[in-house]
């Protein structure tokens, strides 16, 4: 792959896959979280916390061995957080 092809690979991963990865966090975390807060509160602290996820999937995807891993790799996760959010919410009986 050219060297061009990769770093834009790379930025449409870390861009696209942060965003998605941390959407995913805070809404697994909104539906999890009033179970020991109150709602609003909850909401608040998956919002703040979902961003460690969008810096971290920054910083593994340029520090991967090749874009194709790492996005991959972002892929994975980020389907699985996803479920995740799919199983808490029937389980929960909400709707986001």
């Amino acid at each position: 792959m050219k060297r061009k092809t990769e770093i834009a690979l790379r930025v449409v991963t870390a861009v696209g896959g942060g965003y998605a990865l941390a959407a995913g966090t805070a809404a697994a975390l909104a539906l999890a979280l009033p179970a020991v807060q109150d709602r609003s509160e909850a909401v608040l602290t998956a919002t703040m916390a979902a961003l460690l996820p969008c810096v971290l999937t920054v910083v593994m995807v340029f520090a991967a061995a090749s874009a194709l891993r790492a996005l991959t790799w972002t892929v994975s996760l980020t389907a699985a957080v996803w479920a995740a959010v799919s199983l808490l919410k029937s389980m929960t009986g909400t709707g986001l």
